[in-house]
């Protein structure tokens, strides 16, 4: 009778380990987030890779990571039809130009839009209003799954607060 409680005991603690494991380290992961130095941005200077990459650091996107199947994990970022794809490599979120070969999500904005947030105090609360205004677009491209299994949820709940 004492082996069966042991054995059950054992089982239900995989079981809260394994749960544990996936939540933690897979769908809401917490790293560091790295010090990426704010560029400066100029009024009428073109959008670069500095500035995405900044951003993205910004918005959470050094959490997002491969999927267990190898699959990458990528954003899409237009900025007055101007494509960056964003990856997350060694912890630390980079910018391309270019569009993403098989992106999650896509996130669009005008010139000046994209200017509002690298100037903010506050990302998270300025990307909130911007998409509330319906100048910043969202298109998720995955389904919830694969998006929780790359990490998208802890970028989630660091612009909606909930981190």
């Amino acid at each position: 009778m004492v082996s069966k409680i042991i054995i059950f005991g054992a089982i239900i603690a995989l079981l809260v380990g394994g749960i544990g494991y996936i939540y933690f380290g897979v769908i809401s992961p917490s790293s560091e987030k790295p010090s990426i130095e704010k560029p400066i941005l100029l009024e009428g200077q073109d959008i670069s890779e500095e500035h995405v990459s900044w951003l993205a650091n910004e918005l959470g996107a050094y959490k997002i990571h491969n999927s267990l199947s190898g699959e990458a994990a990528e954003i899409e970022i237009f900025v007055e039809g101007t494509a960056f794809t964003v990856t997350n490599s060694g912890n630390s979120p980079s910018a391309t130009k270019g569009n993403a070969a098989n992106p999650d999500i896509r996130i669009t904005a005008d010139k000046a839009s994209f200017a509002e947030l690298i100037n903010s105090e506050n990302i998270n609360s300025k990307i909130a209003q911007l998409y509330a205004s319906g100048k910043i677009g969202v298109e998720i491209l995955k389904d919830e799954a694969t998006l929780a299994l790359k990490g998208y949820k802890a970028v989630y709940d660091q612009i909606s607060g909930n981190a």
